[in-house]
């Protein structure tokens, strides 16, 4: 009985060592997670399978800002938030009314570049309309896609190909850039322990910056708290998040609708984190992308 215990127990270690070397720490993960809430189950396994010690750069986490750039606007009031009022109205903001500063998605990307210090990289509209950027696309395609396909595999599939930090750059009604980050099982998860998302362990996983239904109410809360210098302040809808690509809506448990946005999420971490499903089934356009 105890060789049994002794074996299971070496297997055990064997098969935790080699969930650490599927996730290496690297400065584009660290510069990322920092944008996520403190404590965030992606960032805490990220610090103890890598060792780093990741620390958020705002306890609860960056908010969404329709066109959010990392200008010095957004630590002006560090460690608390700034405000500012926005220039252009869309289905959620409104011109000229004010809200708590944050990221959009490029402007999210731009920092975590930033960040590591890598090449400033190419416009959204370049990367899908430029020819120069076609040697960079790993795959790409849809209804109304310029130049040759590029198919995409399995989604399960792509795990083989992607590298931490590739783009995946989608046309809806508007752009969004997400970065590839890997997957469920690279950061230690188990059909065991998300018995819903087992099928689903080998889907990419990507970190943006768009609506999230945690956010509002959090930032609301933060508002609240805060009337010295937001008192006029309108929440937000989003905010920097990790989301999984190509499952389809059905399979998740919770769907809700929150502000203009419905949610189709898995509760992970003890049901405290929303795992959210980006949706694709509106995407005109895709192209996933490797940075120089």
């Amino acid at each position: 009985m105890i060789r049994i215990c002794l074996l299971l127990f070496v297997c055990a270690l064997a098969v935790f060592g080699a969930a650490r070397a599927e996730l290496e720490r690297s400065s584009l993960l660290d510069a990322a997670f920092q944008l996520l809430e403190q404590d965030n189950i992606f960032q805490r396994r990220y610090n103890q399978l890598t060792g780093a010690e990741v620390q958020s750069l705002f306890p609860t986490g960056m908010p969404y800002f329709f066109g959010g750039r990392p200008t010095n606007l957004l630590m002006s009031r560090y460690p608390e938030f700034a405000k500012r009022d926005c220039w252009e109205s869309t289905e959620y903001y409104q011109a000229k009314k004010v809200y708590v500063y944050g990221l959009d998605c490029t402007g999210m990307t731009t920092w975590i570049w930033k960040q590591c210090k890598r090449p400033k990289l190419p416009s959204l509209g370049d990367i899908l309309n430029d020819r120069r950027y076609r040697k960079n696309d790993l795959y790409c395609g849809g209804w109304n896609w310029k130049f040759d396909e590029k198919p995409m595999p399995a989604p399960e599939a792509l795990k083989d190909t992607l590298r931490v930090g590739d783009l995946l750059i989608t046309r809806t009604r508007y752009r969004h850039v997400m970065v590839y980050i890997g997957t469920l099982r690279d950061y230690g998860f188990t059909a065991e322990e998300v018995p819903l998302l087992a099928p689903y362990l080998d889907y990419p996983l990507v970190i943006h910056c768009a609506s999230h239904p945690r956010y509002g109410e959090v930032i609301q809360r933060y508002i609240d708290e805060h009337q010295d210098h937001c008192w006029n302040c309108l929440t937000t809808d989003g905010g920097v998040a990790v989301s999984i690509l190509y499952v389809p809506a059905e399979a998740a448990p919770c769907h809700e609708h929150v502000q203009v946005t419905d949610f189709d999420y898995f509760p992970i971490d003890g049901g405290q984190y929303p795992l959210t499903i980006r949706p694709t089934d509106d995407v005109r356009v895709y192209c996933w992308y490797r940075p120089e």
